[in-house]
């Protein structure tokens, strides 16, 4: 047993010291690469590529051949890339090595090989990222073989199954070129309806929006006599409702649906009646959602036509109308998800008419029901209406109840302030130990946000790991940590996405789709804000927000561009977790985002303001394109926001819906509703009447995420 004992502990130390001396023969390969020590590089990672007992064996291999791709040697590198097709058949560097194949053949000239080699890539791996570059590049090759029909045909099928990428935009302009040259011999592919169809619908699902219009409109217009028509017309008039300002074309195209069978006439009245009411036309609006109800009442939104009706004939000023539709939709679906927002707006309107007993009474409905997005709102102004009664001591076990069960909202934070209001104490309690913030406090990169998702990933699944047939599992896993421990992002990020979509076939958890999706937007904020969103919010609404880890949280409210936003809300007098508040807001930290309005960069500045703070801040050779800067884009956007808070007297609510929607605008409804008098605006009350939905919107969205962030990193709430 000793002997055995001995035996197994030598075993052990050699892994180990075989898996360092790996990791350092890695390490000294890449730098010697990056050195141009091209010869050494190679050959130390062929020693690599040969120890199997180091996870990252494939990765030597594949570098060998990328070595020599780089250096423009794609004879060697063919058959490099084909030993790690033979040698390593369960990488996940497979694909990537056929792709490259093809791009060596292409470069050779061989482009009979390129093609096979390309089209092969794209029937065994039709969804990866590289997917449209393949499918370029097999018309390119057409193309220099002078095979003009077959060129032609390869790119507007690109065009098809890519147009919004960087290389269908490249496919439409080498099928215009080619349409112009060579008129007569070009021929058109025609796909079929079914394949628009199936198409678009995929694009529809993913959320991409344009693309799906795009796919939709060519059915309709190629093949007006499918049997796909009609959904062609709903699906294209949905994805329109997604992307477009001017909703005529959206409601034209719903329009033609609403004559198909009854489910889908019932979903196009419906689209319809969003449509009319996001233009501001009530009475056809009103029709629709009328027409769902009484035509399609088995139809899956005719509870939702039920909220949408009540709401514009409230918009309508048809008050008694709108009480009475929101009081048929609790009554005949207890069970829908739009009943607290129906129990709001019958609240709402009470409160704003003085009748508080009844807006009390009507808003305690929400807490009978399964909680939403309005119910917060619910037991806040419940307890408004309590105060606006006399009824102090209700109102202050509603706030109480309101910060207990529905932690992390805005409403909750506002319930927390009028509580102090009182003269009692309160405050929250923080998930989060002080040890969890020595790494908070800085800047998160993409590294620490993989690192951060793998953690939870693999506490998730920890059971799933320790199963015998979970070799395949701990292998990716052993790469994974290895690439990352080299500070190899991008090969991590491939190695955690394939890791989480091979688990995801067994659990079909939401937390590893949203892992997946995270894991392969890497390289930006916005993904993982989004997957930590969607936890935190669900979280909130089970009760549940206790058993969140606290990476989820770094992950929702992350510490971009700190350096930046620190020094520049110390030099305009701001709180620099405000600045950050509005940067997530605005733009998901993404220097480059561009709003419809045309806002610019991560504060979303518009030109025309851009314009006005770069005189008053004297910056030389100011253009709108450097709104795309993002420290100058954070000077301009915190020196612009600090002004408004200073011209709002201090009030940071006011000078956000300024920000949103225009500081004369908000001048102008202050001057309406309290003559211009700001020591008695009840906060709340403003916010709720503004009138543009997304101002109204915006204030709070930033001003709970202001709230989070105080409370993450300086453990107390602003």
């Amino acid at each position: 047993m000793k002997q055995l004992l001995a035996t197994t502990l030598l075993l052990l130390f050699l892994s180990s010291g075989l898996h360092a001396q790996g990791q350092e023969n890695l390490g000294e390969a890449l730098r010697l690469r990056d050195q141009g020590s091209l010869e050494a590089a190679v050959a130390l990672l062929a020693q690599i590529a040969q120890n199997r007992n180091y996870p990252l064996h494939d990765y030597a291999q594949f570098e060998i051949g990328e070595i020599n791709f780089q250096a423009g040697r794609y004879a060697e590198a063919i058959p490099q890339y084909y030993k790690l097709i033979t040698q390593h058949q369960k990488s996940i560097l497979i694909p990537k090595a056929y792709l490259q194949i093809g791009k060596c053949y292409f470069n050779l000239k061989n482009f009979t090989s390129a093609i096979k080699t390309f089209k092969y890539y794209l029937k065994r791996y039709p969804e990866t990222k590289e997917a449209p570059e393949a499918s370029f590049l097999i018309g390119k090759s057409y193309q220099l073989q002078d095979k003009l029909k077959e060129s032609y045909l390869a790119f507007e099928e690109t065009d098809l199954y890519y147009p919004h990428t960087f290389f269908g935009s490249k496919a439409r302009e080498a099928m215009k070129t080619l349409r112009k040259k060579y008129r007569r011999k070009i021929a058109h592919l025609k796909p079929s309806a079914d394949m628009l169809f199936k198409k678009g619908m995929f694009y529809f699902d993913q959320e991409e929006y344009e693309t799906a219009a795009y796919l939709f409109s060519r059915l309709a217009r190629e093949f007006p006599k499918s049997k796909y028509i009609k959904e062609a017309w709903l699906m294209l008039g949905q994805a329109e409702l997604k992307t477009k300002q001017d909703l005529s074309s959206a409601i034209s195209n719903l329009e033609k649906a609403t004559s198909g069978p009854p489910n889908l006439a019932g979903k196009a009245h419906y689209y319809l009646g969003l449509a009319y009411g996001r233009k501001g036309q009530y009475d056809q609006a009103i029709a629709s959602f009328q027409k769902v109800i009484d035509f399609y009442p088995e139809s899956d939104l005719a509870d939702e036509a039920n909220y949408w009706l009540a709401y514009y004939q409230e918009l309508k000023g048809e008050k008694e109308k709108a009480l009475l539709s929101y009081y048929h939709l609790i009554k005949s679906f207890p069970y829908s998800k739009s009943v607290p927002a129906a129990i709001w707006r019958m609240g709402r309107m009470y409160y704003w008419a003085g009748d508080f007993k009844n807006a009390a009474t009507y808003l305690h409905l929400a807490q009978l029901y399964p909680p939403q997005e309005d119910t917060p709102r619910c037991y806040f102004f419940e307890a408004k209406a309590l105060e606006r009664l006399g009824n102090r001591a209700a109102a202050l076990e509603v706030y109480k109840k309101l910060c207990a069960r529905f932690d992390h909202t805005y409403y909750a934070y506002r319930a927390q302030e009028k509580i102090n209001s009182y003269g009692l104490s309160f405050s929250f309690s923080t998930p989060f130990h002080p040890e969890d913030f020595n790494q908070a406090l800085v800047s998160i990169d993409n590294g620490e946000e993989l690192a951060a998702i793998m953690e939870i990933w693999e506490k998730t699944n920890y059971e799933n790991l320790s199963e015998e047939n979970s070799e395949e599992a701990q292998a990716h896993l052993k790469k994974y940590k290895e690439l990352l421990s080299l500070n190899l992002i991008n090969y991590a990020a491939e190695e955690a996405r394939y890791l989480v979509n091979i688990t995801s076939e067994k659990e079909k958890e939401p937390l590893q789709t949203k892992l997946a999706e995270t894991l392969f937007h890497l390289g930006n904020y916005r993904a993982p804000i989004r997957f930590a969103e969607r936890k935190i919010k669900s979280a909130i609404f089970n009760g549940t927000t206790a058993t969140l880890p606290p990476k989820i949280w770094r992950l929702s409210y992350p510490k971009g561009y700190w350096k930046q936003v620190l020094s520049n809300a110390q030099l305009f007098d701001l709180d620099p977790y405000l600045v950050l508040a509005v940067i997530r807001e605005e733009s998901r930290f993404n220097p480059k985002a561009t709003s419809r309005s045309n806002a610019k960069g991560l504060m979303q500045i518009i030109p025309s303001t851009g314009r006005g703070i770069a005189q008053k801040l004297n910056l030389p050779h100011y253009r709108s394109k450097k709104l795309y800067e993002a420290e100058l884009n954070i000077k301009m956007g915190t020196y612009y926001l600090s002004n408004l808070i200073k011209s709002f007297q201090n009030n940071a609510y006011l000078a956000l819906a300024g920000y949103n929607g225009g500081p004369n605008r908000v001048k102008n409804y202050l001057k309406l509703w309290y003559n211009n008098d700001l020591k008695v605006v009840d906060i709340d009350e403003f916010i709720e009447s503004i009138p543009i939905r997304e101002t109204r919107l915006y204030v709070q969205k930033v001003m709970g995420s202001y709230f989070e962030y105080k409370r993450l990193y300086e453990g107390k709430r602003g």
